[in-house]
C-alpha cells in the first residue's frame, strides 16, 4: 500500500469518531476504492466573497479533517500587473508616467496548511497565475486576448494527487468558470433575514418594530430576488448550479422548521438547499481564508455538516462535465 495511503476500514474509523456511522462510512470507502472517481473541480460562485472566506476555510478543512486531499488552487493577486505591462509600454511616450521594465510573472507558490499524522487528509494550497493577457494579439476592439492556459495546466497535474480541487479566483466570483470547473456551488450570504415585511418604526419609548409575518416561501423569495440576483443578472450560457448554502451575518430570527420550509422553496425553483451557516462575528482578515483556525478541530466541528451535504452532492454527480 503507497505510504500515507489508508484502507477502507482506516477511512471509515475516522469518519466514526465524527458522529458518522462505521458501517455505512466502510461502505462508501470500499466503493470509493473498488471504482476510483475523477475528482471535481469545485467553483464557489458569491456575489461579494469578502465574508465567506471563513465558510470555504472551514468547509475545505472540514474535507480534509475527514481523510480527502483537498486542493485549494488560488489566482495570483498580480498577474493583471504583469500582463498588461506591454499595453503600457505601447502607449506614446508623452502618455506614460515612467518607462519601466516589463515586470516578471510571479512563480507559483505551494503551502500546506494541515496534513494529518496518520492518514491522507490533507488541505493544500497551490497560487499561480490563472491566465495571461498579449496585447500584442489584442480583439477587435482594442482589449488584449485572454490566455487562460495557465489555469489549465494547473488542474490537469493536480487531477492524480487529489480527491477535490477548489478553485479560489482573486476577483469575479459570481462569473461562473465553464471551462475548468465540473461543479459550481452557490454561496448566499444574509445580512438581515427577510422573515417580515414593511417593518415600520412605531412612535414612543420602546421603539417597537412590527411588520408583516412572511410565509418560508415568500421569504425563500425574498432571498432569491436580494441574495441571488447576481447569477440571472448578466447574459451568458446556462449553469447548472449543484445547490446553494447559506451564511447568515446575524441570529437567524426563525425556527428550524421555517428554514425547511424555505429549504423546499429553494429546491422547487432549482436552487438544492446544502446547509445554513452561522457567522459568529466579522472576520478578522476580510478577503483571507482564516489559516490558522483551519487547523483547529473545534473551528471545523461547525462546519462539517454543510461540508458533508456538499461532498454528498458532489459524489452524486460525475465531474467530467461542464
Amino acid at each position: 500500500m503507497p505510504k500515507n495511503q489508508s484502507t477502507a476500514a482506516q477511512s471509515a474509523r475516522r469518519a466514526s469518531r465524527h458522529g458518522g456511522k462505521y458501517t455505512e462510512a466502510l461502505r462508501r470507502a470500499k466503493t470509493s476504492e473498488a471504482t476510483p472517481r475523477t475528482p471535481h473541480v469545485l467553483r464557489f460562485l458569491a456575489e461579494h466573497s469578502g465574508n465567506l472566506c471563513h465558510l470555504v476555510g472551514g468547509i475545505t478543512a472540514a474535507w480534509a479533517h475527514s481523510g480527502q486531499r483537498v486542493l485549494l488552487l488560488e489566482e495570483a493577486e498580480d498577474y493583471w500587473r504583469w500582463t498588461m505591462s506591454g499595453v503600457l509600454e505601447r502607449r506614446p511616450r508623452h502618455r506614460r508616467k515612467k518607462e519601466t521594465e516589463p515586470a516578471a510573472p510571479p512563480e507559483p507558490t505551494t503551502s500546506t496548511l494541515w496534513a494529518s499524522p496518520d492518514g491522507p487528509g490533507a488541505l493544500v494550497r497551490y497560487t499561480c497565475m490563472w491566465e495571461i493577457r498579449h496585447p500584442s494579439r489584442g480583439s477587435d476592439r482594442g482589449w488584449p486576448r485572454t490566455d487562460r492556459s495557465p489555469l489549465v495546466a494547473a488542474v490537469a497535474g493536480a487531477l492524480d494527487a487529489y480527491d477535490v480541487i477548489v478553485l479560489l479566483p482573486t476577483s469575479g466570483w459570481s462569473y461562473p468558470d465553464r471551462e475548468s470547473a465540473t461543479a459550481h456551488v452557490v454561496l448566499g450570504e444574509i445580512n438581515v433575514f427577510p422573515d417580515a415585511d414593511c417593518r415600520t418604526a412605531l412612535p414612543g419609548p420602546g421603539g417597537e418594530e412590527k411588520g408583516v409575518p412572511l410565509s418560508p416561501e415568500q421569504s425563500a423569495a425574498v432571498l432569491r430576488e436580494r441574495c441571488l440576483g447576481f447569477l440571472f443578472g448578466f447574459p451568458g450560457l446556462p449553469i447548472r448550479r449543484d445547490g446553494v448554502i447559506w451564511q447568515s451575518n446575524g441570529e437567524l430570527p426563525v425556527d428550524a422548521d421555517y428554514l425547511a420550509g424555505v429549504d423546499r422553496d429553494m429546491d422547487r425553483a432549482g436552487l438544492r438547499p446544502l446547509g445554513w451557516s452561522l457567522a459568529g462575528r466579522w472576520p478578522d482578515q476580510h478577503r483571507q481564508l482564516p489559516v490558522d483556525q483551519m487547523k483547529d478541530s473545534g473551528f471545523v466541528q461547525q462546519y462539517r455538516p454543510v461540508a458533508e451535504r456538499l461532498h454528498t452532492a458532489l459524489d452524486a454527480c460525475p465531474a467530467n462535465r461542464n
